[in-house]
C-alpha cells in the first residue's frame, strides 16, 4: 500500500514515522485517509498513535492526490523479526506477554466501534522493554459497516494465513475476526508456522480455512488452552478481546516491569496537537485549514498549523491621530483617541500567512530517511 518513512519534526525536535501511499494507487490513498480517520479515534499505550494527516493536491491532472499519514516513530522490531531472530519460534511467555498487550489494545479499538481487519506479526511492533504496539488501520473498518472485507474484484483483503474462517468464506468482518487473527499471530511465532498448516501457497490456506482443518499446537506449553479458544472456527464460540485478554493474562502475563510502563504510559496518554508540524519531505505540499492552495513556493517542507500560529500585531493603544485633517481641542493640540484597555499579546484572529506552506529552503535537500516497505 505504501512506504514508511522516518522522518524529523523540526517544530517540536522529535522523530516521527510518515506512511505515504503511492502517488498511482488512489485506492491506497483512500485507505491512508481512512486509516488516519480510525487510528485518530483510538488513544492506548499499546496502539501506535497518529499525529496528522497530510494531503497534496493533485497537480492539475486530475490524478489522485498524494496522502501521508504522521504517526510516532516506534524504535521497535516486528513479532515476525522476533521469531525470524530468535531461530523461527518464541518461548510461549514471550509470545504470550505479547499476546495480552495486543489484546487489551484490541479491546480498546472493539469498545470504539473499530475492527483492525489485518492483525498480522508484521503489524505488531515489540520495543527493545517489552511493549507491544500495534500498527497499521489500513484496512480497518466500522463495527456497524455491513460490508465483507473484500476488494471489489471478489479479493479477501489480509493475509490469508492469519485470515479467519468467517472472511475466506465471505462473511462480514467481525470483531472476532481480529481475535482469531491474534491467535494466529501468536501461533505463528511459537509453532513457526500458520495454524492452517505448513503449506507456501495462498490458496492452500484459503482450501483449509472453508475446509475448517487446523493444526493442533505442539510447542505452545501453556499458551495451548488460550491459543486453542482464540482460534475456535465457530465466530459463535470465539471469545472477544476482553476475554482473550484475560485468557492469555491468567497464562502468560507481561514481566512486572513491562506492566510498570503500561501504567506510567497509560497515565500519561493523550493527544499532542500539532500546531505546527514541519516535515521535510518530497514533493511536500499540503491542504490549507480554510481549504485554500498551498503556497507558491516549492515543495520541501510541510508546515500545519492552527489558529494563533501566524504573526499578528498588537494593536495599537492609545495611538494618536495625526493629520490635516485631525480633530483638535480649544488649544490646537491633537485630540487622544479614547481606547477601550486591551490584553497585550497577539489578537485572537486568523493568521496573516497560509496554515500550511511548503518552505523553499528545504527544496532541494528532502529530509526523509526511509525506513521500510509495508
Amino acid at each position: 500500500m505504501g512506504v514508511v518513512w522516518q522522518a524529523w519534526d523540526e517544530t517540536l525536535r522529535r522523530i516521527v514515522a510518515v506512511k505515504c501511499a503511492r502517488p498511482d494507487d488512489g485506492q491506497a490513498a483512500r485507505r491512508l485517509r481512512k486509516e488516519a480517520q480510525y487510528a485518530a479515534r483510538l488513544h492506548h499505550p499499546n496502539i501506535v498513535p497518529v499525529f496528522d494527516f497530510v494531503e497534496e493536491p493533485d497537480d492539475g491532472t486530475g490524478g489522485e492526490a498524494t496522502c501521508w499519514i504522521v504517526m510516532e516513530y516506534v524504535p521497535s522490531r516486528s513479532l515476525a523479526q522476533l521469531a525470524d531472530d530468535s531461530g523461527g519460534t518464541l518461548p510461549p511467555e514471550d509470545a504470550g506477554s505479547v499476546g495480552c498487550q495486543i489484546a487489551a489494545a484490541l479491546a480498546k479499538s472493539h469498545a470504539l466501534g473499530v475492527v483492525h481487519g489485518d492483525v498480522t506479526p508484521e503489524n505488531i511492533l515489540v520495543t527493545e522493554d517489552g511493549v507491544a504496539r500495534l500498527t497499521d488501520f489500513g484496512i480497518a473498518r466500522a463495527l456497524w459497516s455491513d460490508v465483507t472485507q473484500t476488494h471489489t474484484t471478489g479479493v479477501v483483503r489480509g493475509k490469508p494465513k492469519y485470515l479467519a474462517p468467517e472472511l475466506v468464506k465471505g462473511r462480514s468482518a467481525g470483531e472476532k475476526a481480529d481475535v482469531f487473527s491474534l491467535g494466529a499471530s501468536l501461533f505463528a511465532s511459537v509453532e513457526g508456522h500458520s495454524p492452517y498448516g505448513k503449506v507456501d501457497h495462498p490458496m492452500a490456506y484459503v482450501a483449509r480455512a472453508l475446509q475448517g482443518h487446523l493444526e493442533p499446537a505442539e510447542r505452545a506449553g501453556r499458551l495451548t488452552a488460550p491459543l486453542t479458544a482464540l482460534l475456535e472456527p465457530d465466530a459463535r464460540r470465539r471469545p472477544d478481546a476482553a476475554e482473550a485478554h484475560r485468557l492469555l493474562t491468567r497464562a502468560a502475563p507481561p514481566p512486572p516491569e513491562v506492566q510498570g510502563k503500561l501504567r506510567d504510559q497509560a497515565s500519561h496518554t493523550h493527544t499532542l496537537p500539532l500546531a505546527s508540524l514541519t516535515l521535510r519531505l518530497p514533493h511536500a505540499a499540503c491542504r490549507t485549514a480554510s481549504g485554500a492552495p498551498p503556497g507558491d513556493r516549492g515543495g520541501g517542507a510541510v508546515r500545519g498549523g492552527g489558529p494563533g500560529h501566524g504573526r499578528g500585531r498588537r494593536p495599537d493603544v492609545g495611538r494618536r491621530r495625526q493629520g490635516p485633517g485631525a480633530r483638535r481641542h480649544a488649544h490646537g493640540h491633537p485630540a487622544r483617541r479614547r481606547h477601550r484597555r486591551r490584553p497585550h499579546g497577539r489578537p485572537l484572529q486568523a493568521p496573516r500567512r497560509h496554515l500550511a506552506r511548503p518552505f523553499r529552503r528545504h527544496r532541494t535537500r528532502p529530509g526523509l530517511r526511509r525506513v521500510g516497505p509495508l
